[in-house]
């Protein structure tokens, strides 16, 4: 499912900081269609596969939120539009019960892009009388990012804040009639001018390997946020006191100063703070930590802390949990719900902490094959709006009676998908020589003999109960592939771990053992007679390409990859002051060539080149394409076949629609060519296949024993 990118690209999030955002905007990539999103219809037709254009067609929920009386579900709608290279966006409302019609009020606004260019969700929140809809976006890219109001009854659309600088949050008060905002604001032209004019002191702040401008990296570290206060009906702002922030925003650090570029949030004692979020009522406050020691807990883990009253110590209401996805209150303060997930793929539980007790009550779990997200809950804690999907199924608005324990579906974003034929997922799971479990959901060919093997494609990271689209990173096409005659794993790297400070051997598993786990689970689908072992290709985005990356080098089990790279001692010396903290955590610290050496020898492709037997392509963003030169050369220089794709105005995640396609098919043919040895006719791609031919000639020539 593309929304759950946030959840898997977490640590290059951290690396990248607050700066992302500044990049986001500056860099011209997918553009805006400002034509309103349109929902579609069940259009009758002949039964077909799935192709790379259905799935980035795809209508994507990017918000949704319950009326606070129940009676209405507000939600956000995008999609990519491939051949104006464009997103559009849509705002609608649906009634909970009855058979009305959906209604449209228009358009959204430009998507919100995060600091890895991924569309992040966000709630439309509505007023306390359920007639009022707000929603934090902008009408052009040219404007700041303000909060928008809708009419619930007509849905007339107004600005409502007119703050100079890009709203980054906002919290209505308690009856709606005033809200207090986030302001991101950029260092003066002053500021910027005497950086250009005298040059920029390396530190922190530049990140060398980036092909980023470094004006524009220290402009975007050097960001500052102010609050605002708004009064609806009269539509005066006015700076809010200290007080009033303090009270609303309890993570606004150095207020006076009018700073808070907030790379480290504040720690309580003994727990990491992720957030802070205060009741409605003023008298509560609930604290989501990062559980980071392994002398606490062997995974990394995010739970849930309150504080009952001003006077109270912090309490631990989730000691066991291991991720804590979502929480907010009621919105007379007297509840807390969250949600929780056991780092499994299955759908969260839906919980509550209600009045004085302050220990979690379940209110809903699925024993099924789905799975529920992104929950709001009405004014009484009734009804739940959520979206709802399974494996073959894209998201689906739907709404949770909690009473009744059913969950109603209500708005198929995607019906065109009921006319195609997708091929089920079964899900997977074992030990691996590690003594480690491991998950993940086989999806087999679409038109699949009994008894015949197939190549298979093993795509990394993350796996789950939801929508099996395009795996981490959105680019390898899971249905496409099957469609194509592969079977497909779709491997989970299971909970993340907390590693010792300095201890590589610790670090060192992230990476070996999910490669253990992915070996075992070939192995068990190549006794089983579904897949032919000498034609195995894998898939990597993010942490899964650094998998990818290490399985090249230590099995010949991959004939061919896509996205698969390491850290080598070149991305040492270019990642800058913030990955260099990150490497002396995991015990790569210190001069390459010196006492680490042994370990960089362990886990570089650059230094391990000539045991690799895969064809790679990488399809890279030209803002991250230096850290992978090392690997290029390497390969190049042994004959080894390698293509790199270099995409011009893109960050971590590659959202321009036309990429996003073109990535999709190309990843196809590149493992039908060498797993199957089959190449398109398209004359579109004549070039591609005989630049492949190339390679494999030039491979088979430097693999060739010497006379």
């Amino acid at each position: 499912m593309r929304n759950r990118t946030a959840q898997v690209c977490c640590l290059w999030a951290i690396i990248l900081g607050c700066e992302g955002q500044l990049f986001a905007q500056q860099i011209q990539g997918a553009r805006f269609d400002p034509e309103p999103a349109q929902l579609g219809e069940t259009t009758p037709g002949i039964s077909r596969p799935v192709t790379s254009l259905d799935l980035l067609s795809l209508r994507d929920p990017e918000g949704v939120s319950i009326s606070p009386d129940g009676k209405q579900i507000a939600f956000v709608v995008g999609q990519a539009i491939a051949d104006t290279n464009s997103y559009r966006s849509g705002l609608f409302v649906v009634a909970t019960e009855g058979d009305k019609p959906v209604r449209s009020f228009g358009s959204a606004g430009t998507p919100l892009w995060d600091e890895i260019n991924q569309w992040v969700p966000e709630a439309p929140q509505w007023s306390s009388d359920s007639r009022r809809i707000s929603y934090r976006t902008r009408m052009s890219d040219s404007e700041y990012f303000q909060v928008w109001g809708w009419d619930a009854a007509t849905g007339a659309r107004k600005q409502i804040s007119h703050v100079n600088g890009d709203v980054e949050n906002y919290r209505w008060l308690r009856d709606s009639s005033a809200m207090i905002v986030e302001v991101r604001t950029s260092p003066s032209e002053g500021q910027i001018e005497n950086w250009a004019e005298h040059g920029i002191l390396l530190d922190a702040e530049v990140s060398p390997y980036r092909s980023v401008s470094v004006l524009a990296q220290k402009s975007q570290a050097r960001q500052k946020y102010e609050y605002w206060l708004h009064d609806y009906k009269t539509g005066i702002e006015r700076r809010a006191t200290q007080k009033e922030v303090r009270e609303w925003f309890p993570l606004a650090e150095n207020y006076a100063s009018e700073s808070s570029a907030r790379n480290t949030l504040p720690s309580s004692g003994k727990y990491k703070m992720l957030d802070v979020n205060p009741s409605p009522d003023g008298k509560k406050v609930a604290y989501l930590y990062l559980v980071d020691d392994p002398a606490v807990s062997k995974e990394s883990c995010r739970r849930l802390l309150i504080r009952p009253s001003a006077a109270s110590e912090l309490v631990e209401v989730t000691p066991d949990s291991y991720f804590v996805d979502q929480y907010w209150w009621s919105a007379d303060g007297s509840t807390l719900y969250f949600t929780e997930r056991a780092g499994l793929g299955r759908s969260p539980r839906l919980q509550e902490l209600s009045g004085n007790d302050l220990r979690p009550r379940l209110l809903y779990k699925t024993d099924r094959p789905e799975f529920l997200s992104y929950f709001s809950s009405d004014a009484q804690g009734r009804r739940f709006a959520c979206l709802w999907e399974n494996n073959t199924s894209p998201p689906e608005i739907a709404v949770l009676d909690v009473a009744s324990q059913t969950v109603t579906k209500l708005v198929d974003l995607n019906p065109e998908f009921r006319s195609l034929r997708l091929s089920p997922a079964e899900r997977m799971e074992g030990t691996n020589r590690l003594g480690e479990n491991w998950y993940a959901y086989l999806v087999k060919p679409l038109d699949y003999v009994h008894g015949k093997t197939y190549p298979l494609v093993v795509t990394t990271y993350r796996s789950g109960d939801y929508f099996l689209r395009g795996a981490s990173g959105d680019e390898s096409p899971i249905q496409v592939y099957a469609a194509r005659g592969f079977v497909v794993l779709s491997f989970d790297v299971g909970r993340s771990r907390n590693v010792r400070s300095g201890v590589f051997a610790d670090k060192l598993l992230d990476w070996a053992s999910p490669v253990a786990s992915i070996e075992s689970a070939i192995e068990s689908l190549s006794a089983g007679g579904l897949i032919d072992r000498e034609r195995v290709g894998i898939s990597g985005f993010s942490h899964g390409e650094e998998i990818a990356g290490y399985a090249i080098t230590h099995t010949r089990l991959f004939r061919a990859a896509s996205n698969a790279q390491m850290y080598d001692p070149c991305f040492y010396g270019l990642g800058g002051e913030l990955w260099h903290q990150l490497f002396a955590t995991w015990g790569l610290a210190g001069w390459t060539e010196g006492s680490t050496k042994n370990y960089w020898q362990q886990i570089a492709i650059s230094m391990n080149a000539e045991k690799v037997n895969t064809a790679l392509l990488q399809n890279l963003s030209d803002t991250e394409y230096v850290g992978d030169m090392a690997t290029y050369r390497a390969l190049k220089d042994l004959g080894k076949p390698i293509e790199v794709h270099i995409y011009p105005n893109e960050l971590h995640v590659r959202n321009q629609p036309k990429h996003k396609l073109e990535i999709y098919d190309r990843n196809v043919d590149w493992f039908s060519f060498w797993l199957m040895n089959e190449e398109d006719p398209d004359p579109a791609k004549a070039e591609q296949f005989t630049r492949w031919r190339s390679l494999r000639r030039t491979a088979e020539k430097s693999a060739a024993p010497n006379r």
